[in-house]
């Protein structure tokens, strides 16, 4: 069996090299005659056991022997392991392609290791937060919605107006929103991170228009402008902004301006970040598609995946 994995090392690098081609040839000689239940006849398979056995020798005499005498097992364990890796990789590769991660369309902090990620990075802003208590899935509640209560797919979204994944994730949602119509319920819920400043205060002056009917219009405002916004470090100089916003959109400027000043939603705020902590969330943007979760703006298909799949049950 090791004269497979042989035969697939030597291969690659006989693509790079012509001294690796006959050993090359000889490793696909001795896999074809096993595989034909026959013996190898190149001596190939004798001369990696020896060869191994020899390098194990050097360093410990016992282990050499019993790697010599259960040399056929090991190298069939072996060459398992080798394919079911192989198996393993390209199937991760065709999720990070299709869905922008190694597990699939549905992720979870628990999903384990993917090589992609550590290379790349994950797309969030990563939340300071520790919670060990039990995991409660949101429910819609009072926030922004758009689309019917009942209908079969609700999508709850919690991100940060002033996080550039959330940003990103914003024109998939809209595609999400366009493609399904009502058969979707979707659900924003302000999960504002420290480290973007003052983004309480832009969740909360998005809240704000939304008592004048302008919520979405302020939002996509506000999501236009982070990079003006993200260099601005004082607080308080972020609040001009934010009104000239609702003047541009044509908002009461003293209800507006009361609303704001009074941090009136700050309490609704906070009440949104507590329920994103105790749902597991810990970055923006992140999902739960009738409970199941994508974290980061994913490929469209990541999305439509969990959608169709939920809309197709009985």
């Amino acid at each position: 069996m090791l004269c497979v994995v042989a035969l697939l090392v030597f291969g690659v690098l006989s693509i790079f090299s012509a001294k690796y081609r006959p050993l090359a040839a000889e490793a696909f000689d001795c896999t074809f005659r096993k595989l034909t239940l026959r013996k190898c006849e190149t001596g190939l398979d004798q001369r990696l056991k020896a060869q191994i056995t020899g390098t194990i020798m050097a360093k410990n005499e016992k282990a050499a022997g019993f790697v010599f005498k259960h040399f056929e097992t090991l190298s069939m364990v072996f060459t398992l392991i080798f394919f079911a890796s192989m198996i393993y990789s390209i199937y991760s590769t065709y999720n990070f392609i299709k869905y922008g991660d190694c597990y699939g369309p549905v992720t979870t902090p628990l999903s384990g290791f993917c090589p992609y990620t550590l290379l790349e990075g994950e797309h969030l802003s990563g939340a300071n937060v520790s919670y060990n208590g039990t995991i409660v899935f949101p429910t819609p509640g009072d926030d922004p919605s758009i689309g019917p209560a009942n209908a079969k797919v609700t999508i709850i979204e919690f991100g940060c107006l002033s996080c550039p994944y959330t940003r990103k994730a914003e024109s998939i949602v809209n595609e999400l929103i366009a493609r399904y119509g009502n058969q979707i319920y979707f659900i924003y819920k302000d999960f504002p991170l420290v480290q973007h400043g003052a983004a309480d205060y832009h969740a909360e002056a998005a809240r704000c228009a939304g008592d004048q009917g302008k919520y979405w219009e302020y939002r996509e405002r506000v999501l236009q402008l982070q990079d003006v916004c993200q260099n601005i470090t004082d607080t308080a100089d972020h609040i001009p902004i934010l009104k000239n916003i609702a003047t541009e959109l044509g908002l009461n400027r003293t209800a507006f301006d009361s609303c704001l000043d009074s941090r009136k939603y700050q309490p609704k705020i906070e009440s949104d970040f507590d329920a994103g902590v105790k749902a597991g969330v810990y970055g923006t943007p992140t999902f739960f598609i009738n409970n199941k979760t994508i974290v980061g703006p994913k490929p469209i298909d990541a999305f439509t995946a969990v959608i169709d799949e939920e809309l197709n049950k009985q």
